[in-house]
């Protein structure tokens, strides 16, 4: 999968996040939880549309769950060019066990709801 780039204002500070993040642990039981990205564009950004469908591509993949945040840090650094990228991986509990796993530059989340206004 293919993440196209979109040229944009240089400096821009920009935050993704998705809570459908879902993929298979080697065991092909499936992690779900969120992702959260946070960078400073150096002019580019990449399509969403690309993304979501990258996103919905890992559901067919199988990962260790502490190398996620890293895989996904890496797609996004050999798409576009950024400063203090930073990715964070929210997994929902297994075994009764939450995991966050985090590569790149650090920062705080913005959690917010998926809220649609007409």
């Amino acid at each position: 999968m293919t993440l196209r780039k979109i040229t944009i204002q240089q400096g821009s500070r920009i935050e993704y996040s998705s809570k459908e993040l879902l993929f298979l642990a080697q065991s092909g039981q499936p992690y779900r939880g969120s992702i959260y990205i946070n960078f400073t564009s150096q002019g580019e950004t990449f399509n969403l549309l690309d993304f979501k469908k990258y996103l919905t591509s890992l559901r067919n993949v199988s990962l260790n769950a502490e190398d996620s945040a890293y895989t996904l840090y890496e797609k996004i650094n050999n798409t576009i060019s950024t400063n203090n990228l930073g990715v964070i991986v929210d997994l929902t509990a297994r075994g009764g066990i939450q995991q966050r796993i985090a590569y790149g530059a650090t920062f705080e989340p913005v959690m917010k709801e998926n809220i649609f206004q007409v």
